[in-house]
């Protein structure tokens, strides 16, 4: 095969066309499609997709969003790597490598990280990424509220739409700072359902309960609050135990860091990240 002739195509913003290549490649690979979120049009600059196509089929793709991330107080760029997709009837031909080290080749001194899953991990460490410890934070909470205390969010809702607009606080530790379209995603495929706007403290709660512990997935806030406000406010009773799916130093809590199985939740960096002792990347900021 003459690699030399494949031709990379470079997608970075709305384009329906190309959408619909790579919506079919998305659909194909991980059996689900992104067609809800392109309706949004929630494509831009920050989102790049790095293609190989042929008689106007995406073969194979990946893509990088370019965050801005908080770690330990200070703001840096990162690239996060996701949407890596070959087709089957084209795997064996190096065009995941190719593109990889492509996009590698453009930003080749800019952090990167990556979520990957247990039948890749030996990929990436081929491009200098390599597989860290990630952790669980949680604590101990007894909540016992009524339904009342809180309103049920639309995706479509303005006043959600604001709030997730003007968010003003975040982690310290680690956060990003401009993934709305990244959230955006996560919201319409996994928490359409559970989406809680608190009045009393005019902040909304991405939250799901199971059993007697309760996953808070965000906390969207115009202004720092502490947990202990925040827990008289959760519709939600029964629950004992409280796990986050970000690092809530900024709720004021000290959680309990819980290491994740590096086997089932392999995480990927590459190049000099300066992570705090225990972390949490911010679960809807991935892609």
């Amino acid at each position: 095969m003459n690699m030399d002739k494949l031709r990379i195509t470079v997608n970075k913003g709305s384009n329906p066309e190309y959408e619909a290549m790579f919506d079919n490649l998305i659909q194909e690979t991980f059996g689900f499609s992104f067609s809800p979120w392109f309706a949004l049009k929630l494509w831009d600059e920050r989102y790049e997709s790095y293609s190989i196509i042929e008689n106007g089929k995406m073969l194979s793709n990946v893509c990088i969003y370019k965050s801005e991330m908080i770690v330990l107080g200070e703001t840096v760029r990162a690239n996060q790597f996701g949407a890596i997709a070959t087709r089957k009837s084209a795997r064996g031909r190096g065009l995941a490598r190719l593109l990889m080290e492509h996009v590698l080749s453009l930003y080749p001194d800019t952090l990167a990280y990556l979520a990957a899953n247990s039948s890749v991990i030996d990929f990436y460490p081929r491009f200098g990424f390599k597989q860290i410890q990630i952790y669980k934070p949680e604590i101990a909470a007894k909540i016992n509220n009524d339904s009342d205390k809180a309103v049920k969010y639309k995706l479509n809702d303005p006043t959600f739409m604001s709030l997730l607009n003007a968010r003003g606080d975040h982690s310290k530790m680690l956060d990003c700072i401009n993934a709305q379209p990244i959230q955006m995603f996560h919201l319409i495929m996994e928490y359409a359902d559970d989406i809680y706007y608190l009045p009393s403290l005019d902040v909304v709660v991405i939250a799901e309960q199971d059993g007697n512990r309760l996953f808070l997935a965000d906390v969207i806030a115009k202004k720092p609050v502490a947990f202990e406000l925040l827990k008289q406010a959760l519709p939600f009773e029964g629950i004992e135990t409280v796990a986050f799916g970000f690092c809530p130093d900024w709720l004021d809590v000290t959680p309990t860091w819980t290491p994740l199985s590096m086997k089932e939740e392999p995480f990927f960096i590459r190049g000099d990240w300066r992570l705090p002792e225990n972390y949490r990347f911010p679960a809807m900021s991935e892609t």
